[in-house]
């Protein structure tokens, strides 16, 4: 009897157990299923705030359909991110209820709504320099306000292309100058060789008189060391330093880029004697040429003041030179020339710093 009693005991406890077990676990699942409860309770607070702000009624359909998403996450649970989304969905609603309950709380809501929105396509304009027709409104003025945007970006493409275009006609020129100065070379060469026929030829005609002999003599020379203090001159100045061109009349322009001065004076800025110095020794390898110094600004400012600033500036560069060469002072002319003779664009920093120059033209029987 004892056994059957304790086995009756011990199945009890067995079910009990089960069920236990069985419900813990159910209640679990339940917890499990309503979701988060201190997430829900804020976003319900949430919800009851839009709602008193008029949101169900001004903005149902935004309203209905968060609500039905809160519903969904209460039963079924949600990820963090849901969580977040739901969060900034239902402070969207709120802000959007308490707004339009502002503007219908004003005698002229929508107009000021208007206004708000012709104001904020002004500011847009505005950071482009642009602005809407002011006999236009909102969705025409925003259209307006489009087409003038559209319209201004084709003109800075165009702009783009224009300069392009620009850049590759300097380029061709560029080459174009290379080649004519490749040219003027070959042609002293050639002379050069003729000079020296001629010279052979006189020397074996009986009867020439010294004197033409002499004279055939010097031009040859003159003409030779002419050729070598050129390609002197062109390995003087480093590509940074300046250019050499030569000139159809036969003069010699030393283009030189690297003197810098103060921004707007005609003063020298520190450091520029080494290469006044350079271009000194260079116009020694032309004893008794002819020399002027030329001054060439960009265009930025005025253009009269950009003439009376390269003059100064050519007028600066001359006196040191006639220093350096033991000159005389006023021996060497001067001209200014402003941003008349641009050698780049100057839509750029770089094609201003190459019109920023001076010129020391070398002229003359030499």
């Amino acid at each position: 009897m004892r056994t059957r009693h304790t086995l009756r005991i011990a199945r009890g406890l067995a079910l009990g157990l089960t069920l236990i077990v069985g419900l813990t676990a159910s209640l679990a699942v339940a917890q499990a299923d309503q979701g988060d409860p201190d997430r829900i309770s804020e976003l319900r607070a949430g919800m009851s705030l839009a709602k008193k702000a008029g949101a169900k009624g001004q903005l149902p359909g935004a309203w209905w359909n968060l609500d039905k998403r809160l519903d969904d996450a209460e039963k079924n649970g949600a990820t963090d991110e849901q969580w977040q989304q739901l969060d900034v969905d239902v402070q969207r609603l709120q802000n959007a209820a308490e707004f339009i309950a502002r503007l219908r709380k004003q005698k002229s809501g929508m107009e000021a709504l208007l206004g708000r929105f012709d104001q904020a396509l002004h500011e847009i304009g505005a950071l482009y320099g642009l602005a809407p027709d002011p006999r236009l409104s909102g969705t025409p003025a925003a259209q307006d306000l489009l087409e003038q945007l559209n319209s201004q970006n084709l003109q800075r493409q165009i702009l783009v292309d224009s300069l392009t275009v620009t850049n590759r006609r300097l380029r061709s020129m560029v080459e174009t100058k290379v080649i004519y100065q490749d040219s003027m070379i070959t042609a002293l060469q050639v002379e050069v060789s003729a000079l020296h026929q001629k010279l052979w030829e006189t020397e074996l005609r009986a009867g020439v008189a010294e004197a033409d002999r002499s004279a055939a003599e010097s031009v040859l020379s003159r003409k030779q060391q002419r050729e070598e203090a050129i390609a002197g001159l062109r390995s003087s100045l480093a590509a940074d330093e300046g250019e050499i061109l030569l000139t159809p009349e036969g003069a010699i322009v030393m283009r030189v880029f690297g003197i810098s001065f103060g921004v707007g004076s005609a003063d020298l800025k520190a450091g520029q004697q080494p290469l006044i110095t350079k271009v000194a020794a260079a116009v020694r390898l032309f004893p008794g040429a002819e020399l002027r110094v030329e001054g060439h600004t960009d265009d930025t400012g005025s253009r009269e003041a950009n003439l009376r600033l390269s003059r100064r500036r050519a007028e600066t560069v001359a006196r040191v030179l006639e220093k350096e060469l033991g000159l005389a002072a006023e021996t060497i002319s001067t001209e200014g020339f402003g941003p008349d003779r641009p050698l780049a664009p100057n839509s750029t920093a770089e094609g201003r710093a190459r019109n920023r120059r001076i010129d020391v033209v070398i002229s003359g029987d030499f």
